[in-house]
């Protein structure tokens, strides 16, 4: 007989990886009704992810995680790629501080660690239950609901409703398979193993002290300085070993001979992949989304692949919030796929070139590539910023076509009043869409805009001190980073949506009323808020 896990919930999440549980913990922070579900009863073992950026950190930091990951990671190495002659073609590292969102722009991590402190925050939320071992075997749409049929880890069968499903089901997912849903392949499918080591302390100053790309024909390589004694080897897999499930140690330590004898070190973990490079044709399905591996994968040369799944997570929460709330209709969920699906095929594309610079096995092109790179840069290779090659939201809700629109709004240590304690800007602020001013209005002009800030339950927030404008709220920032933010982007004002995403800027704040009511109208919110404003 089946089972019933009681009354709906809001939105059920299938798989409780990084994606999803980040996922849970954004809607159970926002009092949301969850369900979890992963046909697994452990953290998976075998290595994964590797790097987090400043976006990833400001995701960890909402849910409230983001302090107990610090033993468990550093900031990122600067990256050389090393040509076919040993010598560098390319280099990539993250600037100096102070950091645009003030966490720095890439770290290493332990993902255990990570996946830890994510399953104990999202235990801690009672509006979120969490079903381990339990198998999702099928989703149908029933009466305004989706329900979901699950098996039990002593096969007993179980239902549940939910107004919404995210599968984040992994790069194999079932629930995507079960949707007919298709994958675009953007053509890049090699072989490699990836070996984490806890390497000896006496041996770590003979390693290379920071990350290296060998574009080297006859077998590209990377490797990466990860927290502590942990560091990450890739390497290519040759034609008579790609079809390895599993590679034996001793072929392992004749890899690593270069660098490490097996007295050096350990082998912690090791596994065998195909990088893929595809992207979802189609993100929703009625109540079905999806999100994370399941929705796109990439190799690993920019370190994204866990980075854009919780891009997924944190656009997709606040939208879900607001439908469920009954802010906006339905079809904001549509923006979703809208916003994503473009964004992460962009940055998948910039993820293949680099992996077709490394992976390179003809030695005659190598030289070719190395000699055109070198010359791409003056004969002397310059350092480029890593986060630049990330694109932002170009579709969808965004406003116009100015460059900030569609990038993530800057956060900075500041306090709020004279007396307040300086803290990153997020721990500060509201949760919601925020209008940030660049100079203080005053209480008549603040009075125009309260309406149609009421319209998007947002906030106003000024670089001053705002204690004679009432309902303005004053920030004052300790590292400048949002007034050189303003005074490059030549604006007055900029609208944040919940996920940090600039929604669009305004010269003044006649512009900052105007692009209120865009926004409004682009949400399609209510008549009631049309309503207010005429009242007002």
């Amino acid at each position: 007989m089946n089972q019933s896990f009681g009354e709906p919930v809001d939105v059920a999440v299938i798989g409780f990886g990084p994606v999803g549980a980040s996922l849970a913990a954004l809607l159970g922070r926002r009092g949301r009704r969850v369900a979890v579900f992963d046909k697994s009863d452990q953290i998976y073992p075998l290595p994964r992810a590797f790097a987090l950026d400043h976006e990833a950190l400001r995701t960890f930091q909402e849910i409230g995680i983001a302090g107990a990951l610090a033993p468990h990671m550093t900031p990122y190495r600067p990256t050389i790629y090393q040509g076919a002659d040993g010598k560098p073609i390319q280099h990539f590292d993250m600037g100096p501080s102070p950091y645009p969102l003030a966490w720095a722009p890439s770290y290493t991590f332990n993902q255990p660690a990570l996946e830890a402190s994510l399953r104990r925050a999202v235990g801690e939320m009672p509006s979120v239950s969490v079903h381990l071992g339990h198998e999702v075997t099928s989703v149908q749409e029933e009466g305004g609901y989706a329900m979901l049929s699950a098996r039990a880890p002593d096969g007993t069968p179980a239902q549940l409703r939910a107004r919404y499903v995210v599968a984040c089901d992994g790069g194999t997912s079932p629930m995507r398979k079960q949707l007919g849903l298709g994958l675009k392949s953007l053509e890049f499918d090699e072989p490699w193993i990836v070996v984490d080591m806890h390497v000896n302390e006496d041996m770590l100053e003979r390693l290379p002290a920071t990350n290296i790309q060998y574009c080297d024909p006859a077998r590209p390589c990377t490797y990466v300085v990860g927290p502590g004694t942990h560091r990450r080897w890739e390497f290519l897999l040759l034609p008579h070993e790609a079809g390895q499930r599993e590679m034996p140690h001793d072929a392992i330590w004749a890899l690593l001979s270069p660098w490490l004898a097996p007295h050096e070190a350990r082998i912690w973990r090791a596994a065998t992949y195909r990088f893929h490079a595809v992207v979802l044709e189609q993100w929703r399905q009625g109540r079905v989304l999806l999100a994370g591996d399941a929705a796109h994968q990439m190799p690993p040369f920019l370190a994204q692949g866990m980075c854009q799944g919780l891009r997924d997570a944190v656009n997709l929460a606040w939208k879900l919030d607001w439908v469920l709330q009954g802010d906006a209709p339905d079809t904001l969920l549509d923006s979703y796929g809208t916003e994503r699906g473009p964004q992460v095929e962009e940055t998948t594309r910039t993820v293949k070139r680099l992996g077709q610079i490394i992976c390179e096995r003809d030695a005659e092109r190598a030289a070719q590539r190395d000699r055109g790179l070198r010359e791409q840069q003056g004969g002397q290779v310059r350092m480029q910023l890593r986060q630049s090659l990330l694109p932002g939201v170009r579709h969808g809700l965004i406003d116009g076509e100015h460059g900030a629109a569609g990038t993530p709004f800057p956060q900075a240590v500041g306090r709020l009043g004279p007396q307040g304690a300086a803290q990153m800007m997020d721990d500060l602020l509201p949760r919601g869409f925020l209008l940030f001013l660049r100079d203080a209005p005053s209480q008549e002009q603040f009075d125009r805009l309260a309406a149609h800030l009421r319209a998007l339950h947002a906030k106003a927030v000024c670089l001053c001190d705002a204690d004679d404008v009432e309902g303005l709220v004053g920030l004052a920032e300790a590292d400048g980073v949002i007034a050189r933010w303003f005074e490059t982007q030549d604006r007055g004002a900029a609208l944040v949506r919940p996920d940090h995403i600039v929604y669009g800027v305004a010269a003044d704040l006649d512009g900052a009323q105007a692009l209120l009511e865009r926004a409004r109208i682009a949400l399609a919110i209510a008549s009631t808020a049309t309503h207010a404003l005429m009242l007002d």
